[in-house]
């Protein structure tokens, strides 16, 4: 399949039923949030090994583009917050990420920056982590690192059409977990064509469900006691805040996976205004999404149970982002356990896998918690100085 065959207009579809591609995710899924932002530097190496290691069932990364169109894995509009840009390159600090390229791209420092805000989480091995380049995550949600040099910097070549190819190793740390990858674009409207690249680069990677050998119905989303949603239907879901970006996701990939329309920071008792939750239940479904994620609220209201119900009656499902503490958890979750418990959202979004995938399994929802403290975890790791 090329891009120029697929569809074209929000409004076309010929998909199977909505309720189908749903049901490729798990519920009750753990979604890490930019691998962690509380035990390692956000979206690095590091982040994703530790939360594949500890139990996601979903790596979430942030899409952006390099000035010679390379998908690069950062969350904000600049290096700024996350990396040592100021030091590497005076002035630039608050450039875009698209006005550099990815030779000066791996020049940046992206570990450096948690250590000083962190200083209890702080580790040594934390500097120097890379910037990620998209394929970087899948490669480590299959259970392989960046290979090295002696010297620490990343094994690649770049061929006569400027073409980057990258080495990936056995990780001898992984412990046998497969999560899937959920993709959030940012700022599409500023990347032409970004979700065409995204479908071509899953492809190129083996990562794209519509290219090549599509996975088994049957294939379980866990595996005894450990996570396999990486080799299901549901391996990847795409998401944005962005309303044309949605349009676009829904033209590339056809509401053939999974897609979660994001809705941002709501003002108090915003969504409680059934003009507002049925304006966005209702975007959602014209352009496919089957999920609706929202944040945790200005008072941990984003998602009330009125607004759950409509999500639901709606055919649709719901997501919440970032979970930090076992208490939120709780509030959203609510009583009950096992089949008993009806949790208002079908899964969390969270910066702390560690401490929800034991609140799941402590409520009955998943038969396994986590091995060891995310300490531990991170030691086997590597990062233990």
């Amino acid at each position: 399949m090329t891009m120029a065959s697929l569809l074209a207009g929000c409004g076309q579809t010929g998909t199977p039923a909505q309720g189908g591609v749903q049901d490729y995710m798990p519920d009750n899924a753990v979604i890490a949030h930019r691998g962690t932002i509380y035990w390692a530097p956000e979206l690095t190496e590091a982040a994703f090994r530790w939360a594949r290691n500890t139990g996601a069932d979903y790596l979430e990364l942030d899409v952006h583009r390099s000035k010679d169109s390379v998908l690069i894995i950062m969350h904000d509009k600049t290096f700024k917050r996350t990396t040592d840009v100021a030091e590497k390159f005076p002035g630039r600090e608050a450039d875009p990420i698209g006005s550099f390229t990815l030779e000066e791209i791996m020049m940046l420092d992206a570990g450096s920056a948690f250590n000083k805000k962190n200083p209890e989480q702080a580790l040594q091995s934390f500097v120097g982590q890379n910037v990620l380049v998209f394929e970087d995550v899948f490669r480590i949600a299959e259970g392989k690192r960046i290979m090295r040099n002696p010297d620490g910097t990343r094994v690649y070549t770049k061929d006569e059409a400027g073409v980057y190819h990258f080495e990936y190793e056995a990780d001898p740390a992984d412990n046998g977990h497969r999560p899937g990858i959920y993709i959030e674009t940012k700022i599409p409207d500023e990347y032409p064509q970004l979700e065409e690249q995204v479908y071509d680069e899953l492809a190129r990677i083996g990562w794209n469900p519509l290219e090549g050998e599509i996975p088994s119905a049957d294939e379980p989303f866990w595996k005894g006691d450990r996570v396999n949603v990486g080799n299901t239907r549901g391996k990847i879901l795409v998401q944005t805040f962005s309303r044309p970006g949605m349009m676009n996701f829904k033209r590339v990939f056809g509401e053939k996976v999974l897609a979660s329309f994001l809705i941002g920071n709501p003002k108090t008792n915003e969504f409680a205004k059934p003009e507002v939750t049925d304006e966005i239940i209702a975007f959602a479904k014209e352009c496919g999404a089957q999920f609706i994620g929202t944040n945790l609220g200005a008072e941990n209201d984003g998602l009330s149970p009125e607004f759950a119900e409509k999500i639901k009656a709606a055919g649709l499902k719901a997501n919440v982002y970032s979970f930090n503490t076992v208490e939120q958890m709780e509030k959203y979750f609510g009583p009950g356990e096992g089949k008993k418990a009806s949790p208002l959202p079908d899964g969390m979004i969270t910066n702390r896998t560690d401490l929800t995938v034991d609140f799941y399994h402590a409520r009955k929802v998943r038969s396994f918690g986590t091995e060891k403290t995310p300490q531990a975890t991170l030691a086997d790791l590597g990062y233990n100085q």
